[in-house]
């Protein structure tokens, strides 16, 4: 089969107009080709070779494009950040993941930035903020060296208001594991007049109002849904009952604010 590239869709060149023949000139295949598909699966067959180099014309016959073409590919993908290194040869050299690096990270700085910024300002009494600062950390350690550098100079440059934690990091972690295991949690309230009342709450979710963090769950005590605002709940104890099959809306009911899920 040979492959023939007609002339580029636009300007950007992020897709190519191409034709397939097969070796007595039969049309088998022509139209557009999506560069951005090309270099996503350029980066997963980097990624799935590991610390093996790949070599470059390997990847163009697997891609049926010229070498020059891959070498232009690569290219683009180390200016969006993504952890890849060329190492010469004979056959136009091979590259293969930054030693550094242990993932393909398509992100530019500015996103990494940004997303490390929404982890760091939404503060620690988010639910399962302890395993989004994780997950940062390692978004942050699969980056090419150039790009955490990148990113780390921007985030030099921010600065948020520090708000200390109102709720007790091991009742919200209790709460967490009962959101997330689908459990009964026993809890210790006290509500917005100082009435302290011992609830089983079917931890259905999570809830974030104006004023903080709630637990979004079915009341025993009050057969029906109700909120808990967690910075409140002074004891929380998980129990092995699982939950019932509940509607998320239908248990939060009404709340002054549209709500959306993240």
């Amino acid at each position: 089969m040979v492959r023939s590239t007609l002339r580029e869709a636009d300007d950007s060149g992020l897709s190519e107009f191409v034709v397939f023949l097969d070796h007595a000139g039969k049309i088998l295949f022509a139209g557009f080709v999506n560069r951005l598909e090309r270099l996503f699966a350029i980066s997963e067959a980097v990624r799935q070779s590991g610390r093996q180099p790949i070599t470059a014309a390997r990847l163009a016959d697997r891609f049926e494009v010229s070498r020059r073409t891959i070498e232009r590919d690569l290219a683009s993908l180390r200016e969006a950040g993504a952890p890849v290194i060329s190492e010469p040869g004979r056959n136009g050299g091979a590259v293969s993941l930054d030693s550094a690096a242990s993932t393909v990270v398509l992100l530019s700085s500015p996103q990494v930035t940004a997303l490390l910024m929404a982890v760091t300002t939404a503060g620690a009494d988010m639910p399962y903020s302890n395993d989004a600062l994780a997950g940062a950390d390692i978004l942050l350690q699969g980056l090419a060296s150039n790009t955490r550098t990148n990113v780390e100079e921007l985030r030099n440059r921010m600065r948020h208001a520090f708000v200390s934690p109102a709720v007790s990091p091991r009742i919200r972690r209790t709460i967490e594991e009962a959101v997330r295991q689908g459990r009964v949690v026993n809890i210790t309230y006290v509500d917005a007049k100082s009435t302290v009342t011992e609830r089983s709450v079917e931890a259905v979710g999570f809830y974030r109002g104006s004023d903080g963090w709630y637990l979004n769950g079915w009341c025993d005590l009050r057969d029906a849904g109700r909120i808990f605002r967690l910075d409140r709940i002074t004891t929380a104890r998980l129990t092995r009952r699982s939950i019932a099959l509940r509607n998320v809306d239908e248990v939060l009911g009404w709340t002054p604010n549209e709500v959306v899920a993240p």
